[in-house]
């Protein structure tokens, strides 16, 4: 079993309900320019309106396609400020590692954006760990975490990695809760994405219209 296909199974329906979401805020059109950071295609799939998009990654493996991208550090990216109408990010400021990193993010995503932001992380009180798929694996002491990361979570059955992988993954992510986000971003509204009525992520959403697209039907707040 491949563990990316099981990544890709999981997250289909959050990632459709998370643009739907992303439109309700901002009713991009095929002129907004939109920046995403941390980005892949296939967050893009299916999302009905040409966007001037652009993707920003590390990892040249993520971006490969039709999109135009750009090899970069999210947080020193090599655009003028508030080079975009919205800046958005999925599921990256928990990879930053640190407080001091997350709050550069944070910092970066401000300089970029005109007109607003979209930025999503998993929550940290969501009893399952989403990268590692294992429960409560967040809370458990560092130094105990790669051997239950390694031998308690589906991650490490399928993927079967090796200690040091474990380690590297381990010291790689900083999930937040919603008073921290709410600090990185204090303009923000923190919205909340539920499953079986339990905050599973949140999003850091600023925009002009914040205030209509809250009342949106099926508020995620």
């Amino acid at each position: 079993m491949n563990i990316h296909k099981v990544y890709a199974f999981l997250g289909v329906h959050f990632r459709r309900r998370r643009m739907e979401v992303f439109s309700s805020f901002f009713s991009p059109t095929a002129t907004t320019r939109v920046v995403d950071l941390g980005g892949a295609p296939e967050t893009w799939i299916g999302h009905d309106t040409k966007l001037r998009l652009t993707l920003v990654n590390l990892d040249t493996n993520c971006l490969k396609g039709h999109i135009p991208s750009v090899v970069a550090d999210a947080l020193a990216c090599p655009f003028e400020d508030k080079n975009f109408d919205v800046v958005f990010s999925n599921s990256l400021i928990e990879h930053l590692s640190s407080e001091e990193n997350q709050r550069a993010f944070a910092a970066e995503v401000q300089r970029l954006s005109r007109n607003g932001y979209f930025v999503q992380t998993p929550n940290r009180w969501f009893p399952i760990e989403p990268h590692f798929l294992g429960l409560f694996v967040q809370f458990v002491p560092k130094r105990f975490r790669p051997g239950v990361v390694r031998w308690m979570t589906l991650w490490g059955w399928i993927a079967k990695p090796s200690r040091e992988l474990c380690q590297r993954c381990c010291n790689e992510i900083r999930l937040v809760d919603a008073r921290e986000l709410q600090l990185l971003f204090p303009d923000a509204t923190i919205v909340r994405e539920r499953f079986l009525g339990l905050t599973k992520s949140l999003i850091a959403v600023r925009t002009q219209t914040v205030d209509s697209a809250l009342q949106a039907p099926n508020g995620t707040r």
